[in-house]
């Protein structure tokens, strides 16, 4: 328990670190906290929101989960099944109760040099062609559009509060509208 809280600490302060728009401060599963940092160097504002996600937003998201060689050999060398990942992204959907909308698949390999990085996670969107890039990738998982190295508890969180981020943007841009 205290293990796995460090590395979620770490997690957290890491990604703080990788990302220059809204990053989670606490994984959470009903309340989620985030942080917004002003552009011009300002202090950092919290904002915490008890709102749910949208379930037509998130019927527009796909995540897919790489099961590929490489990658389920990586999860093997930890210790953990090849679909670990892809039942814990799917928890994080049920707690949310968009698990009926958004559909969460294993896939094939996302290119070779992104299972080099594995485990791979994409994320693909209705309106775009391939996978797609959000807030709180690191710079090369930016590039890539594929998280990479998605193996701990605070690995799948992070790409859980990513899609959840992402889907909560849409859904205000959507209701700007």
């Amino acid at each position: 328990m205290v293990a796995k809280f460090i590395i979620s600490i770490l997690a957290i302060a890491t990604q703080q670190l990788r990302c220059c728009a809204f990053q989670p401060v606490l994984p959470c599963h009903k309340q989620s906290r985030w942080t917004l940092s002003a552009a011009a160097g300002d202090q950092d504002t919290t904002l915490s929101s008890n709102k749910q996600l949208s379930k037509s937003i998130a019927q527009q998201f796909t995540i897919r989960v790489c099961t590929s060689t490489s990658c389920s050999k990586k999860l093997h060398n930890l210790g953990l099944d090849q679909y670990q990942v892809l039942g814990d992204l799917y928890e994080k959907a049920r707690i949310e109760n968009v698990e009926a909308d958004l559909i969460i698949e294993d896939a094939g390999c996302r290119g070779g040099k992104n299972c080099k990085l594995g485990p791979c996670v994409a994320i693909f969107h209705e309106d775009f062609d391939g996978s797609v890039a959000l807030e709180g990738m690191a710079q090369t998982e930016f590039n890539e559009r594929v998280f990479h190295g998605v193996s701990t508890q605070a690995d799948v969180d992070r790409v859980w509060s990513c899609v959840a981020n992402a889907i909560d943007i849409m859904t205000d841009e959507a209701n700007e509208s």
